[in-house]
């Protein structure tokens, strides 16, 4: 199981641009350079620390708690032997909690941690910087990820990470299999969901094979410092910064698409600047048809669409704007839906993909 991968996919049901660290890797964070697999979202690392960098902190939701549909979660109360010790407290645990996790399927996921905080780099242009991009071009030739004084995709810097005093990643390596966690009630409740406590366990329990990520990772322990557990990754295409990087990127597309049961016929006019200059493009599509425009340059910024239902005596009229796809388009895709039934009313949304 690729399990890094699956992991990044269900974080980008709620935050679209990150990834995940699936094992706890410490050596993720803000301003570390390396490169990104993207089919498994493995972070390998080059250089520690990009130097020059400005990091902010902020707050973020103390609790995270994913997981996939086919995973239950239940808790219930149980009674300890009064042999572990919560060692926040120091305190014998006689009566405790059990958190456990049924999985019915092959590579489902459970992961819940106490948020605390998110950092982040603070000006993103710092990365453009002549002696900064110099300094990474050199570094990506050093591990074949650049050359003739361009950064392949791929490469690049850590620009933020979600940090959490502590929790679990849990995987299933088999069907009907099951994980849980046993401590007094503060201390699972704080591991699992606190931004400032730090949480622990007396013990864990498993039926079948699961693959377990554990902060901390000893029982009866507290936890050193916070562990990263997804972050965002900026790349870059040659020179060109492409601030979110979260899949390879070839060119810009946009699909308009007059939806099947559309009866109005729409205008199209596409415009956008190049460093080479400035592009225009005009087409009409009749009901239910589609186009798609694509080869729009990476480079490519003002990006405008104007959307026209032709109406007998007024039309309606939908502009989209976005100034900078590079920074906007996490996927390079974006689709324009248009719907209408004349005479009656029109309606163009903007949808990424």
């Amino acid at each position: 199981m690729n399990w890094n991968r699956s992991f990044t996919d269900l974080i980008r049901n709620g935050r679209p641009a990150y990834w995940g660290n699936w094992t706890l890797d410490q050596k993720i964070k803000v301003g570390s350079v390396g490169f990104v697999s993207p089919d498994s979202g493995d972070f390998t690392l080059v250089k520690e620390d990009t130097p020059g960098l400005t990091v902010g902190s902020r707050g973020a939701p103390n609790q995270w708690k994913l997981s996939s549909s086919n995973v239950q979660r239940t808790q219930a109360n149980v009674e300890l032997d009064g042999s572990a010790t919560d060692p926040e407290t120091g305190v014998k645990i006689k009566a405790g909690t059990e958190v456990k996790w049924d999985f019915s399927a092959l590579g489902s996921i459970a992961s819940e941690f106490g948020i605390a905080s998110e950092s982040f780099l603070t000006d993103m242009t710092q990365l453009t910087q002549p002696q900064t991009l110099q300094l990474l071009k050199q570094q990506a030739a050093s591990v074949s990820m650049g050359g003739n004084d361009a950064i392949a995709q791929g490469f690049g810097v850590v620009t933020s990470v979600i940090y959490a005093t502590s929790g679990l990643n849990i995987g299933s390596q088999d069907n009907s299999s099951s994980f849980s966690i046993t401590g007094s009630v503060s201390a699972i409740e704080d591991m699992l969901g606190s931004a400032t406590a730090k949480g622990s366990f007396v013990s864990t329990n498993q039926t079948k094979s699961v693959d377990q990520h554990l902060w901390p990772y000893q029982a009866e322990t507290l936890a050193t410092v916070p562990i990263p557990i997804a972050f965002t990754f900026a790349s870059f295409d040659g020179s060109l910064l492409i601030p979110n990087w979260v899949t390879r990127l070839g060119a810009f597309e946009i699909l308009f698409n007059n939806v099947p049961g559309c009866t109005y016929i729409t205008q199209i006019q596409l415009d956008y600047d190049t460093p080479q200059g400035h592009r225009h493009d005009e087409f009409s599509l009749s009901g239910g048809l589609s186009k798609t425009v694509g080869n729009i340059p990476l480079s490519a910024t003002n990006l405008r669409a104007q959307v026209t239902f032709k109406g007998m005596i007024n039309s309606d009229h939908y502009s989209f704007s976005w100034p900078s796809p590079l920074g906007q388009w996490l996927t390079g895709r974006r689709e324009v839906q248009m719907t209408g039934v004349w005479p009656g009313k029109t309606q163009a949304k903007d949808i990424e993909h």
